[in-house]
């Protein structure tokens, strides 16, 4: 299984460029692909959405191998397929994951717009070190069916973009409701957002603001960034709620890992199942994991 992204363009008056990330499936044009193994035929009810919406796959972009959850050594950024994705700002720079060569592509201007997946952090966190829009949206607002899984409670495809505008646009062509993904009948209470119709100078206007400063202090220039921010958004009439703490219960980043744990090896094997490619679909994780091991090198 290979995890990549895939720039698309949006047409018609909205003729925007993206990148998807391809643990969804989706078509490609054979001089579209310059390396793919087994290019799923068939499209993600999220990849047919944005087709509806006038999209147009251009091409793949790299991601972290197995969107970082191979081990527990993994390097975000980078796969067996694509290589190393590099920060565009400083190629010396991690460029975080899984998600990473949508974000690059957005931030060295390849494309403005680009769709990631995240279970935890993957698309908020490459958009945080490569200067982007991230928006990891509420689980159930977007299908997942044919994504590649890690946590059924937790997976979501995210919108990226240069500008907190672009990436919404993005986000509201994604929402919809899929029968084969359970979780998406939360999207029906979406159908009259109207999310770009809140992108008003005055939309912070009254709107309160959690600051938890428990998880800054670590890095000086960051946290001078941080309350320029926030000094930002209150210029703008919001009113910040400040100083807030988040103490992590004992057990609780073992807790979590456990859930996504579990979910993996069950929603591994259920997407494998569903593959339209019979060889592929008798495989399980413990086929993949005596694969890797018996090709270590």
């Amino acid at each position: 299984v290979v995890h990549l992204q895939t720039i698309q363009k949006l047409s018609a008056e909205d003729e925007v460029p993206s990148l998807r990330r391809d643990e969804a499936a989706g078509l490609v044009r054979p001089d579209q692909v310059q390396k793919s193994l087994r290019p799923e035929r068939r499209d993600a009810p999220l990849v047919a959405r944005l087709r509806d919406a006038g999209a147009v796959i251009l091409g793949k972009a790299n991601l972290s191998e197995w969107a970082n959850f191979r081990s527990e050594r993994s390097s975000s950024g980078w796969s067996a397929v694509g290589g190393q994705a590099r920060n565009p700002h400083d190629p010396t720079r991690s460029p975080c994951g899984s998600s990473s060569g949508s974000a690059v592509a957005v931030a060295a201007a390849m494309a403005p717009l680009a769709v990631g997946t995240e279970t935890n952090g993957s698309v908020v966190c490459p958009a945080s070190a490569n200067g982007i829009v991230g928006i990891k949206p509420t689980v159930g607002l977007v299908s997942r069916t044919h994504v590649v899984p890690i946590s059924h409670s937790q997976d979501t495809a995210g919108a990226m973009g240069r500008s907190v505008a672009d990436a919404v646009m993005l986000l509201e062509a994604m929402i919809g409701v899929d029968g084969a993904d359970p979780a998406t009948a939360l999207a029906v209470e979406a159908r009259d957002w109207e999310l770009a119709d809140h992108l008003r100078p005055d939309g912070l206007a009254g709107k309160r603001i959690g600051v938890v400063r428990s998880l800054a202090g670590f890095h000086s220039d960051v946290d001078r960034l941080f309350d320029e921010a926030i000094r930002s958004m209150e210029a703008a009439g919001a009113t910040v709620v400040d100083d807030l703490s988040f103490d992590r219960p004992d057990g609780f980043s073992q807790a979590t890992y456990d859930v996504l744990l579990y979910e993996f090896k069950h929603d591994l094997n259920v997407y494998l199942a569903g593959l339209p490619d019979p060889e592929l679909s008798s495989k399980t994780l413990e086929d993949l994991i005596a694969f890797n091991r018996k090709h270590a090198d």
